[in-house]
């Protein structure tokens, strides 16, 4: 009986141990992926009491006195939104950049007096013909833009909105965004 019952015990393990090893290993495995998932949920710096992190720049006041905290992450730059600036002049050149693969985005050049062109992206050529935008070539035009690369001499500024011969036509919204891709503006 001793006999048969070690043989018995010894089928049950070879049939439960390579079962079991496998769900410890499962088991194991399971555990270390969800210790890597919550680690990456982490914040990087861990806040102290109040729920104020750790490392802030200084607070910043908005609308209605409402304090903000801006905090410090690694590998994020801040956000500076980019000033308006004013601009006129005639139109020397309109080119759409882009149109032989199916975005076009129409660029003018403008001489404001000075001697000097100032290049402007405006919006694509089946936008400016929808909102009613009379033609370019050779107008003068006034407007508002934005300068996203101030550190790249004689960068484009992206128009805001330009006149053109009293029609005045929007193209971005205040932050830089362009109207056309949001129909609901």
């Amino acid at each position: 009986m001793n006999q048969r019952l070690g043989e018995m015990l010894s089928r049950f393990r070879e049939i439960l141990l390579p079962q079991t090893a496998g769900q410890a290993v499962l088991a194991v495995g399971g555990l270390f992926l969800i210790g890597v998932a919550v680690a990456a949920l982490l914040p990087d710096r861990i806040e102290r009491a109040g729920g104020i992190p750790a490392q802030t720049n200084q607070p910043a006041v908005g609308p209605g006195g409402a304090v903000g905290i801006g905090v410090v992450m690694p590998g994020l730059q801040p956000f500076k939104a980019s000033p308006p600036l004013q601009f006129g002049g005639r139109v020397t050149q309109v080119v759409s950049i882009g149109s032989e693969f199916g975005w076009g985005q129409v660029h003018i050049w403008i001489n404001d007096g000075t001697g000097t062109l100032r290049e402007i992206s405006l919006a694509p050529q089946s936008y400016l013909q929808q909102i009613g935008c009379p033609p370019l070539q050779g107008a003068r035009i006034s407007g508002t833009g934005f300068l996203f690369d101030p550190t790249r001499p004689g960068a484009e500024l992206y128009a805001k909105f330009i006149t053109v011969g009293g029609v005045t036509c929007r193209l971005r919204d205040d932050e830089g965004l362009a109207l056309w891709l949001n129909p609901t503006q």
